[in-house]
C-alpha cells in the first residue's frame, strides 16, 4: 500500500538519508576524501623523514642487493644479460651506473624515489574507489613503517617492484576496471599492448610477478569479459615472444630467469640436490608452513603487533585467512577494484607460499604486497561494519587502527634511535662503523687483494658481489662444494682463472661470535691441501680477531 503513497516514499527517503548521515564510516570517508591531497603530502613528508633517519649506506650481508649492482655493472661494461632472478631491475640500475658510475649511495637513493612514486600511484589508483579513511590510513602506515622504509635505502628489487606494481594497478583500474568491455580491438589495441607490457615488466622484475597475468585473466573471466581475456592473452604472448627474440639476438642469451631458480625451488633442500625434488604432498606442506610463517609471523610483525624474533602461531594465521575470506566475499559483491586486488593477492602470495621453501623465511617475499593486503583486509572489516546488526564495528575498527598506528610508530621510533649513531658516523665518512670484525677484515682483505694482485687473474671468495662493491673489481664466487675430489676442485679454479682465494671468518650467526663460521672456502681449500699442500701458499692476513686470509694457488 505505502509504495503508492508519495508521502510514504518521502518519509522513507528521509529515513534513508538520516541513516546515511548517522553512518560513522561515511562521515570518516567524507572527511578523508575531502582532505585526501593534504594527507598525501603528509604521508610523503613522513616517508622522506623516516627514510632519511633509517638510511643505511652499506650493502647487506646476504649479498643479494650487491648482486643486483654487480649484474647491472656487467650489463654496462660487457652487455651481459642479467638472466638470474629478475633482469629488469639490474637493467634499470645500469642506466645510472652508465651515467654516474658505481655510486652506491646514489643507487640506494633510487629505491627511495621508487617508494615515493609507489605511494603516489597507490593513492591515485584507489582514490575514490575504496573507503577514503582506510586509504589514507594505509598510506600513513606505509609512510613510517620501518620494514617498508628499510627498502628505501637498499638495492634489493622490492622498492622497484612496489613502484611498478602500484603503477600497474593505476593503469589497469583506469583503462579497464572503470570502463566497460569494448568489442573493438581496432580502437583499443594500444591499451592491451600497454597492459601486456606492464605484466611483462612485473615478471621481469620478480619471477612471481608473472602471476599478475594470471590475476588479470581470472578477473576478466569472473566478470565475464571474454574478449578482454583473449586480447590480453594475445598481447602478453606477443610481447613475451618479441622480448625472447630480442634477448636471443641482441644479447646472444637463451638463458631463462626461471631455469636456475626453478631447479632449486623444486628441490627439497635448495643447497643439497642429493635430497631430491619435492613431492605433491611436500608442496602442500610448504603452503601451510609458509602461511604460518608469513602471515602469523611477518604480517603481524609489519603492523607492530608482534616482535621481530618470534615463532609462528596457527591461530593468527587462521584469523588472517578468515579476514581475507570476508574481504573477498564483500569485494565480489560490492567493489570490483577490491575484487581484482583480492585476486591479485591470492595468485601471487599463493604462488609464493607453494614454491618457496620454508627455510628461506624472508619477510621481503610478502612485504611488496603489504600495502595492498592491509587495505584489502581492513576493507572486509569495513563492509562488515556496514551491516546493521554489526554497527559496533564502526567504533571498534577506528580504535584498532589507532592502536596499530601507534604500535607502528613505536617500532619505527626505536629503530630510528638505534640507527642514529650509525647515521651520524656514516655521514661523517666512517664506512666501517657498526660492522663486526669479521666483515671489516673480509672487506679490507677484498680491497687489499684487488689492489695488490694482477688484474689478469681472478680472486675467489665466498661473497663475490660484496667484495665487488667495496673493491670495484670482479671476484669469483665459491658458494658450495659439489665434490671432495681435489683434482676436480683445482681444475674448477683453473678453468675460471682463479689465482688467489680469500678465506674470511664470516660468522654463521651474524649477531654473535661463536666457533661456527661460513666455512665453504675453508673446506674447499682443506680438500685440496690434503693431497696437494704445496699448492696453497699463504700471502696475507688482515685482522687479529676474526681475521681474513689471502692464499695463492700454485698450479
Amino acid at each position: 500500500m505505502s509504495k503508492h503513497n508519495p508521502k510514504a516514499k518521502l518519509k522513507s527517503k528521509k529515513n534513508e538519508n538520516e541513516h546515511v548521515k548517522s553512518d560513522f564510516f561515511d562521515k570518516l570517508d567524507k572527511f578523508f576524501d575531502s582532505k585526501g591531497n593534504v594527507f598525501f603530502w603528509v604521508s610523503l613528508f613522513f616517508t622522506l623523514l623516516f627514510s632519511f633517519l633509517l638510511f643505511n649506506f652499506r650493502v647487506s650481508e646476504a649479498g643479494d642487493d650487491s648482486a643486483y649492482i654487480f649484474r647491472a655493472f656487467k650489463f654496462v661494461k660487457e652487455f651481459q644479460y642479467p638472466s638470474f632472478q629478475g633482469p629488469l631491475y639490474p637493467i634499470f640500475l645500469s642506466v645510472f651506473i652508465w651515467i654516474f658510475g658505481l655510486n652506491i649511495t646514489m643507487l640506494k637513493s633510487l629505491s627511495l624515489v621508487a617508494i615515493i612514486f609507489h605511494l603516489y600511484f597507490f593513492y591515485r589508483a584507489f582514490k575514490g574507489r575504496v573507503s577514503g579513511f582506510l586509504l589514507i590510513y594505509v598510506m600513513l602506515i606505509v609512510s613510517f613503517n620501518s620494514f617498508v622504509l628499510y627498502h628505501a635505502s637498499q638495492t634489493y628489487s622490492e622498492a622497484f617492484f612496489l613502484f611498478l606494481q602500484a603503477l600497474f594497478f593505476f593503469y589497469f583500474f583506469n583503462a579497464f576496471v572503470s570502463k566497460s568491455e569494448s568489442t573493438s580491438l581496432k580502437e583499443n589495441w594500444g591499451s592491451y599492448l600497454i597492459l601486456g607490457m606492464f605484466l611483462l615488466f612485473l615478471g621481469l622484475t620478480r619471477s612471481v610477478g608473472y602471476g599478475g597475468f594470471i590475476a588479470v585473466i581470472l578477473f576478466f573471466i569472473l566478470t565475464m569479459r571474454w574478449k578482454s581475456a583473449a586480447f590480453t592473452t594475445g598481447a602478453f604472448v606477443l610481447e613475451f615472444g618479441l622480448f625472447t627474440i630480442i634477448k636471443k639476438f641482441l644479447f646472444q642469451s637463451t638463458a631463462s630467469q626461471f631455469s636456475g631458480q626453478l631447479n632449486r625451488l623444486m628441490q627439497v633442500d635448495p643447497f643439497d640436490a642429493a635430497k631430491g625434488n619435492e613431492t605433491f604432498s611436500g608442496f602442500i606442506d610448504r603452503f601451510f608452513g609458509n602461511s604460518n610463517l608469513y602471515l602469523s609471523k611477518h604480517l603481524y610483525k609489519f603492523i607492530g603487533f608482534r616482535p621481530e624474533i618470534l615463532d609462528p602461531k596457527t591461530i593468527l594465521t587462521v584469523i588472517a585467512y578468515i579476514l581475507f575470506a570476508v574481504a573477498i566475499y564483500f569485494a565480489f559483491r560490492k567493489n570490483k577494484y577490491l575484487l581484482f586486488t583480492g585476486i591479485y593477492l591470492t595468485v601471487l602470495i599463493g604462488i609464493t607460499f607453494i614454491i618457496v621453501q620454508t627455510r628461506w623465511d624472508q619477510d621481503r617475499l610478502i612485504l611488496v604486497y603489504f600495502p595492498f593486503v592491509l587495505l584489502f583486509l581492513f576493507s572486509g572489516i569495513y563492509y562488515l561494519g556496514k551491516i546493521k546488526s554489526l554497527k559496533f564495528i564502526q567504533v571498534i575498527l577506528p580504535v584498532l587502527l589507532i592502536i596499530i598506528f601507534f604500535t607502528n610508530l613505536n617500532v619505527t621510533k626505536k629503530k630510528v634511535k638505534a640507527n642514529d649513531e650509525y647515521l651520524m658516523e656514516s655521514l661523517a665518512g666512517n664506512k666501517f662503523y657498526g660492522m663486526t670484525p669479521d666483515w671489516i677484515n673480509y672487506i679490507r682483505m677484498s680491497q687489499w687483494a684487488a689492489k695488490n694482485t694482477p688484474d689478469s687473474v681472478m680472486i675467489a671468495c665466498r661473497k663475490p658481489s660484496i667484495s665487488f662493491v667495496y673493491a670495484k673489481r670482479e671476484f669469483y664466487g665459491i658458494y658450495r662444494i659439489t665434490t671432495e675430489d681435489p683434482d676436480e676442485l683445482l681444475q674448477n679454479l683453473k678453468n675460471n682463472k682463479v689465482k688467489y682465494i680469500i678465506m674470511g671468518s664470516l660468522r654463521k650467526y651474524p649477531n654473535q661470535k661463536t666457533q661456527y663460521t661460513i666455512n665453504t672456502v675453508q673446506r674447499y681449500l682443506y680438500f685440496i691441501q690434503q693431497k696437494y699442500p704445496e699448492k696453497i701458499k699463504h700471502i696475507q692476513t688482515i685482522g687479529v680477531d676474526e681475521p681474513a686470509y689471502l692464499f695463492e694457488i700454485i698450479y
